[in-house]
């Protein structure tokens, strides 16, 4: 139980308890502390014994610093991706070819020249493409030879396309090479369209669809240990994940008794969080994993049983449901303390706040005993 202190200035045992009381509040640093204790015990080296002293039956709320996180590498690779080249077009190899026939008129010794029309390209229907600009013959090429700066076609054209000799039959040929593209041309579309999509399989789709569901990596489980969003801009030690660096803190965030509790119920991985939703007042949640569930809710009812121990009474009335909950008004320059304990599954969780007064205590413990329940419910 909480040993309060009674007529200042009686003994050095007296004196001793206040630094104690002043350490366990946050008003003496422990050096302070060290120093005062040796300056006391030293003065009552001839009055008997030295006794050693108490232990405060609540440690001062946690407090620290949060550090910036670290400025990013300027130095960082940065990926950068893959451009293709532009494509070079290749000359086509089948440039028009100049015919002399052997008539005697003379429009037969024109060049006539067909531009056949080109097959649609593997993706459906062909884009239009600019037509390059011929580039001006060298001075040494007569007017005759331009042509050749033409778009040439996929295949040569033989002397009998330019033969005129008898009167309008040469322009029939050439109509009728032209329809006979065409005719290709769309019979090369009308297989690509029945054939060359895929589109008569009727498993493709389904076969597409199987690899791009099985190819998804699955995604990381959510952490169990969930603090909620509790007012305050809750802080969390993320370098503390086990119970032993819990008990390892300095100054003692925990007493003899409740880490033993802890103890017995396997504590293991743990998370702890502070927060100020106000001045004077500070939200501290604590989750410890123990070994199963039956181990985390035995483990919850002794700590309700630790803080009755060390002065704390029990509140029964207007607390959520299945939650220890103690109290302890403000004393001697310790401020009121509220603390709540229950189990989640094989989580045991802790809510302790601590306030200038139980009712303004009080009033944060049910605002973020809410919050915490809904993150980490207790068991029905």
């Amino acid at each position: 139980m909480f040993a309060w202190k009674g007529v200042p200035g009686v003994t050095w045992q007296d004196e001793l308890q206040k630094l104690d009381n002043e350490l366990a509040s946050g008003r003496l640093s422990a050096d302070d502390y060290r120093r005062r204790r040796d300056e006391l015990l030293s003065g009552s080296a001839g009055g008997g014994p030295v006794q050693s002293p108490q232990q405060a039956p609540f440690a001062a709320p946690f407090k620290w610093e949060a550090k910036p996180p670290s400025a990013s590498n300027p130095d960082a690779t940065q990926v950068v991706p893959n451009q293709k080249p532009p494509q070079q077009q290749n000359p086509n190899p089948d440039a028009t070819q100049v015919v002399n026939t052997q008539n005697r008129s003379s429009d037969a010794e024109r060049t006539q020249f067909v531009t056949p029309i080109a097959p649609p390209g593997p993706g459906g229907w062909g884009q239009p493409q600019q037509q390059q600009q011929p580039s001006a013959p060298p001075p040494w090429v007569g007017a005759d030879f331009d042509s050749i700066n033409q778009p040439s076609p996929s295949w040569s054209h033989g002397p009998e396309v330019f033969d005129d000799s008898s009167g309008g039959g040469g322009k029939g040929k050439i109509i009728g090479i032209v329809l006979a593209v065409v005719l290709l041309a769309g019979l090369g579309f009308g297989a690509y369209w029945l054939w060359g999509r895929g589109g008569s399989d009727p498993n493709a789709g389904g076969q597409t669809s199987t690899t791009a569901s099985t190819s998804t990596t699955p995604s990381a489980p959510p952490d169990p240990l969930q603090v909620g969003k509790v007012a305050g801009n809750p802080q969390e030690r993320k370098d503390i994940t086990t119970f032993t660096q819990i008990e390892a803190l300095k100054p003692p965030y925990l007493t003899p008794g409740e880490i033993n509790a802890y103890k017995t119920a396997g504590g293991a991985k743990s998370k702890l969080s502070l927060a100020t939703p106000a001045k004077g007042v500070s939200t501290t949640i604590m989750i410890v994993t123990a070994s199963e569930n039956a181990a985390a809710n035995n483990c919850a009812i002794e700590l309700k049983s630790v803080q009755e121990t060390n002065g704390m009474e029990a509140v029964t009335s207007d607390v959520p449901a299945k939650t220890y909950v103690t109290q302890v008004d403000a004393k001697d320059g310790q401020p009121a303390r509220i603390r709540g304990h229950y189990s989640s599954g094989k989580y045991v969780v802790r809510i302790d706040i601590t306030a200038a007064t139980l009712t303004d205590a009080m009033q944060h413990f049910k605002a973020a005993a809410e919050i915490q329940l809904k993150a980490m419910p207790t068991d029905a």
